[in-house]
């Protein structure tokens, strides 16, 4: 059979993710994620070299260190193991704090997860993926280790689930025979959207005003991770065509919002440097044997409008719309953060 003679389908393939223990070192992956698009590949690039060498053309060439990357999306959800997996890697992978949900009733089944923006330094800090590309049998199966996610956005839209994409980078890939497709059936049926309907997005002058009843009316909004991995030839060692590190630089925020336009409550905080706080919260259905819902709550103490969006005076059928930039800073009190992740489900904890 020729190259190209047969054909593979993308919508029979799966992507498995797993955790590992030391970077680099591809592990068990089991858990399993329903995606929209996935764009992991390895390059191996080459390198000509231009000679003289009595003729108009080149004979020689290097190849280049294996550069392997990609980006993911996916609808968010609260109860997916691999899910929670590329978000806890985005805020670098430290301890996730676990208690029983603020509200459960004695011995429910609902838990919540406190994620930290950490220095991928402990024991996680790396993620592996299994991905088959194409149906059982002839599909081909890559094996990715050392993953690490240098950005994550969540987005939400009217009439759209709370999206969530990541860039990665990893250390290496291989091509193997390890299909894992039976054991994730039962992990992706706890994927379910988190719906625009059951989102909030609040902003007010102090962290102990963002409450449920404490909301702006926006139409979107985005939230982003940068984490500034590094990955150029200080991460690489001569002996070895793959990274031997993945140093984080300086973590960095995105977040953004557009609303109609009918106060000037953004254009004077920005005028006037005015420290606020904002927070975006998801809820979802109601957790098996439970009276809370699942949800995710992004928190950041301190923020600053830095762009307050004059609206433009384009079209005489369409409101006025602004789209507010906020830089994000860490709250420098003694006990004060950046951003913080709270994740509500049943998983009973992730150490």
């Amino acid at each position: 059979m020729s190259v190209g003679d047969s054909v593979l389908v993308g919508n029979l393939s799966y992507l498995a993710i797993g955790r590992e223990i030391t970077y680099g070192t591809y592990s068990t992956c089991t858990a399993g994620v329903a995606f929209m698009s996935l764009s992991m590949k390895a390059l191996k690039d080459t390198k000509i070299l231009e000679e003289i060498q009595t003729n108009r053309t080149n004979s020689h060439f290097v190849q280049l260190g294996k550069v392997v990357e990609g980006d993911a999306e996916m609808v968010y959800s609260p109860r997916n193991l691999g899910i929670n997996y590329l978000l806890h890697n985005a805020f670098g992978g430290g301890p996730v704090t676990t208690a029983t949900a603020t509200g459960a009733t004695a011995g429910a089944a609902a838990f919540q997860h406190q994620i930290d923006i950490a220095n991928f330094q402990t024991t996680y800090s790396s993620l592996c993926f299994n991905v088959r590309k194409g149906q059982a049998t002839t599909g081909k199966i890559f094996e990715y280790s050392g993953i690490r996610v240098n950005e994550l956005s969540l987005k939400a839209e009217i009439d759209e689930a709370l999206m969530m994409s990541c860039s990665l980078i990893a250390k290496d890939c291989t091509i193997t025979s390890n299909d894992v497709s039976a054991v994730l059936d039962t992990t992706t049926a706890t994927q379910t959207p988190l719906s625009f309907v059951s989102g909030r997005f609040s902003v007010e002058t102090t962290p102990a005003g963002l409450t449920s009843t404490s909301s702006w009316s926006v139409q979107s909004f985005e939230f982003k991770i940068m984490n500034n991995l590094n990955s150029d030839a200080a991460a690489r060692r001569i002996g070895s065509d793959v990274l031997q590190v993945l140093p984080a630089g300086l973590a960095q925020f995105a977040l953004t919002a557009s609303l109609r336009f009918d106060t000037t409550t953004a254009f004077d905080a920005m005028m006037a440097g005015t420290r606020l706080a904002a927070e975006l919260m998801f809820e979802g259905a109601t957790l098996p044997g439970s009276n809370i819902r699942e949800s995710i709550k992004i928190t950041m103490p301190y923020v600053m409008v830095s762009d307050a969006g004059d609206p433009e005076l384009a079209s005489a059928q369409d409101p006025l719309t602004s789209e507010v930039t906020f830089a994000v800073l860490r709250d420098p009190t003694a006990s004060g953060y950046a951003v913080r992740a709270v994740v509500v489900n049943d998983t009973t904890s992730y150490a």
